[in-house]
């Protein structure tokens, strides 16, 4: 019998099972392999990060 994915990697969908370390992004909610694979991922939705995280204040 096969053994079930827990997660996938979002960078390269590399399928992550239990009992490995991967990286987990809270905010999108997505797995990452490692850190290149999160550098990779984050590098392509980087936009989407400072529209959900920045905000213009007046001081």
């Amino acid at each position: 019998m096969t053994d079930k994915p827990a997660a996938v990697c979002a960078a390269c969908n590399a399928n992550l099972y239990e009992g490995r370390s991967a990286i987990y992004d809270s905010l999108f909610e997505v797995y990452a392999c490692g850190p290149s694979c999160w550098s990779e991922w984050y590098a392509d939705n980087e936009a989407e990060y400072k529209r959900k995280w920045t905000e213009a204040v007046d001081l």
